[in-house]
């Protein structure tokens, strides 16, 4: 073949590897989990230093004058490439073995005992045998056939580190090159295998066709050799391929590069195949993890409910507890109350009336009627006022049925209060106003209590009742006369609390609120109650008389 066409044979085999590698190069900085890609990097070194190698040959062949001395250094720089870049893909095909099939890690000392093995045939073998490359002759076989004999690259190697040069390059294809061509072609079958697999089917056929195409590259390159006089180089060379086949072997190893380097580049797109993988994976794990999010937050809210639900359960069962509770204690205190009431009226007036009695019948024995008449009338008076008694707690009892509500309790009241005692009665409060049951029964009785005062005692005409929002918080109940008052001081210095003030102090501070009164002799009275929170004061407050 002329040197021009061999040129562009070595350019396209050079230039097939080197693309290889740096597409490999690149590719393999990718964040992965597939063990290839922690082999690639050696594949990736290899195609690019063999893609130099390639280039060197093509220099050598281009027919530019070169010193002898530049044309050794060439040659030996190549073979010192040509070596690294076999040991590289050796390396290549036993790390992926080892990585895919572990009981297979010892394969990754193969490498560097053919290295070491062909340095000692290096060595010792061109002293054992003295080649006679460098002694060629028109008629002797040399790779020289393959292209220009006059290419002064090649003529112009001196004899000594052209045998050697050549010897050494002989045995880098059988020792190194040879067997780095079928680890690769080995492991990349068992890639194949592990793709398929793992669900891609396309690159694992690419991965087979990519070995098939290392398993041509080791008979092409790793047989065929440079003449020489040992075997197998003598009758499996250059020049007797070239003879059998027509065509140099540099232009299948070129063809099979272009094999290896477009499959190799093939197969760089399981990166991209995994990569998405990934990420639908990430995805479908996203929405899982958002699923199994809501599904706990539906669960959490259909526990809280029916938390609330038993917790709502047992406050209307405790509050119910607790208002029966206060009823009874209510109706405890109201008979208490009326005991106390019939004891101090109806029970003392019962007494006066029995004692009255007696005397009159005295007074009608000893012939005194003018006198016992008097009594008689006297007897008559405390009965009406006994009356008048027996009527109030009547009153009050009526007041305080359950379930009437306190605004509405209290203005029944104080209507009859006013019909019954002739008192100038007001009542400020809203229909809004509304307090807990408990509440609302206590300061009914304040209020009666108060009024009971005011009617007994007070010698009032007028009193107003009065519920208005406190500027701190909470309602102020207001009951005041235009009374007589009194000296609120000397009642509760000691001479005994009167007027029920005590109880109806008992009252306040039993729901939490407080009560005060302010007297004065000649200027009326005033009792004040403060009930805390819960209440409403609509707009609509109005007064009743």
């Amino acid at each position: 073949m002329a040197a021009p066409r061999l040129v562009l044979v070595f350019f396209a085999y050079g230039l097939a590897f080197f693309a290889m590698g740096l597409a490999i190069a690149l590719e393999a900085r990718r964040t992965t989990e597939l063990r290839l890609a922690q082999s690639l990097k050696y594949l990736a070194a290899f195609g690019l230093l063999h893609g130099a190698v390639q280039w060197i040959d093509m220099w050598l062949l281009v027919p530019v004058p070169l010193a002898s001395s530049t044309v050794t250094a060439l040659r030996v720089v190549r073979l010192a490439l040509f070596a690294t870049s076999t040991v590289l893909l050796a390396l290549f095909g036993t790390t992926l073995i080892g990585r895919l099939s572990p009981r297979y890690r010892w394969l990754n000392w193969i490498p560097l005992g053919l290295f070491l093995f062909w340095l000692a045939n290096w060595g010792v073998a061109p002293h054992l045998n003295p080649l006679a490359t460098a002694r060629w002759s028109p008629a002797a076989p040399s790779c020289l056939r393959c292209h220009d004999q006059g290419t002064l690259g090649v003529a112009g190697v001196p004899p000594a580190w052209g045998s050697s040069v050549t010897v050494a390059d002989i045995w880098a294809h059988y020792l190194i090159y040879l067997p780095a061509s079928l680890l690769a072609a080995a492991a990349l079958v068992l890639q194949g295998r592990h793709f398929r697999g793992g669900g891609y089917p396309r690159i694992g056929r690419d991965c087979d066709w990519m070995a098939l195409a290392f398993l041509g590259n080791a008979l092409v390159a790793g047989l065929v050799v440079p003449p020489a006089p040992f075997a197998p180089a003598s009758w499996l060379n250059y020049d007797r391929f070239l003879s059998v086949v027509g065509m140099p072997p540099q232009v299948f190893r070129a063809a099979l590069a272009g094999l290896i380097a477009v499959f190799g580049v093939r197969i760089l797109r399981v990166f991209d195949m995994e990569f998405t993988r990934r990420l639908t994976e990430a995805r479908e794990g996203q929405m899982r993890a958002q699923a199994q999010a809501l599904e706990m937050a539906r669960q959490a809210a259909q526990a809280a409910e029916a938390w609330t639900r038993e917790l709502e359960g047992k406050v209307k069962e405790r509050t119910e507890e607790l208002f029966e509770q206060v009823r009874r204690l209510a109706i405890l205190e109201e008979r208490d109350r009326l005991a106390r009431e019939m004891h101090d009226s109806l029970g003392q007036v019962l007494g006066f009336v029995n004692l009255k009695a007696k005397v009159a019948a005295d007074l009608i024995n000893r012939g005194q009627a003018a006198v016992a008449a008097e009594e008689l009338e006297q007897m008559r008076t405390a009965v009406q006022e006994a009356y008048q008694e027996v009527r109030q707690a009547i009153l009050s009892l009526r007041a305080t049925a359950p379930g009437l509500g306190l605004v509405a309790s209290l203005r029944e009241y104080v209507q009859r209060l006013r019909e019954q005692s002739g008192l100038e009665v007001r009542l400020e409060a809203s229909d809004h106003l509304h307090f807990p049951p408990a509440v609302e029964a206590q300061v009914i009785r304040i209020v009666q209590e108060a009024l009971t005062n005011v009617r007994k005692h007070a010698r009032a005409t007028t009193v107003t009742v009065r519920f208005a929002p406190h500027p701190g918080g909470g309602t102020v109940v207001t009951v005041s006369d235009d009374g007589q008052g009194f000296d609120l001081a000397a009642v509760e210095a000691g001479r005994g609390t009167r007027f029920g003030l005590l109880t109806m102090r008992e009252r306040a501070e039993s729901i939490g609120g407080t009560l005060s009164i302010e007297s004065a002799p000649g200027q009326g009275t005033t009792v004040r109650l403060w009930i805390p929170g819960g209440a409403q004061h609509g707009a609509d407050s109005r007064a009743d008389r």
